[in-house]
């Protein structure tokens, strides 16, 4: 799959700038789909520092997207389950410093998924600019990540220590994540 975009992104000269920006943006929008393959194309292209900003503002532009969308889907569905949920309540009470936070806090957890997060910004009462913010803040170390690891694989025989290191703090961070949030508990969504 990288090596489709490297291609393609050779091809197309920087008018390739725009095709990424608008798939990686897409990829944001449906939430699902992991952007990785575009940010490693992106890197062997541009290189870390060019490749990093383009992913970053397709990742931005699908993310904004994708709130908005959401958000306008449920007002013209005319949903209102999700207000009676109880972190739906949680998030609205909080001032908005601490839901800036927390949302910032969201977008630095590798764990999380995008999507989730976009949704559930989406169905809470934030205002855009503290969504668009934290998600411009948050997505600066997630990419970062995504690009030290899409280096260090395209440049293994030198950088093969480094990408060891990575991802053994990586698998450690997610078991320790995984232990300090204990059992699942059964969630009532409606209050």
């Amino acid at each position: 799959m990288v090596s489709y975009w490297v291609d393609r992104f050779t091809d197309w000269g920087w008018w390739a700038v725009l095709v990424s920006i608008a798939v990686n943006g897409g990829i944001n929008l449906v939430g699902f789909f992991p952007s990785v393959a575009i940010t490693a194309a992106n890197t062997l292209v541009w290189g870390p520092w060019l490749g990093g900003i383009v992913s970053w503002l397709g990742e931005m532009l699908g993310s904004a997207a994708a709130f908005f969308l959401y958000r306008l889907g449920v007002k013209k569905a005319g949903l209102t389950r999700h207000r009676d949920w109880k972190w739906v309540h949680s998030l609205n009470r909080m001032p908005r410093q601490q839901q800036l936070l927390s949302l910032i806090l969201m977008r630095f957890t590798p764990f999380v998924p995008s999507g989730l997060v976009n949704m559930a910004a989406s169905l809470t009462t934030m205002p855009a600019w503290i969504f668009l913010v934290a998600t411009a803040t948050g997505k600066i170390p997630s990419i970062s990540l995504e690009i030290l690891i899409s280096y260090d694989v395209i440049h293994i025989e030198a950088n093969y220590f480094r990408l060891g290191i990575t991802l053994v703090v990586l698998s450690v961070g997610f078991w320790v994540w995984k232990r300090v949030r204990g059992p699942e508990e059964p969630q009532n969504e409606t209050r």
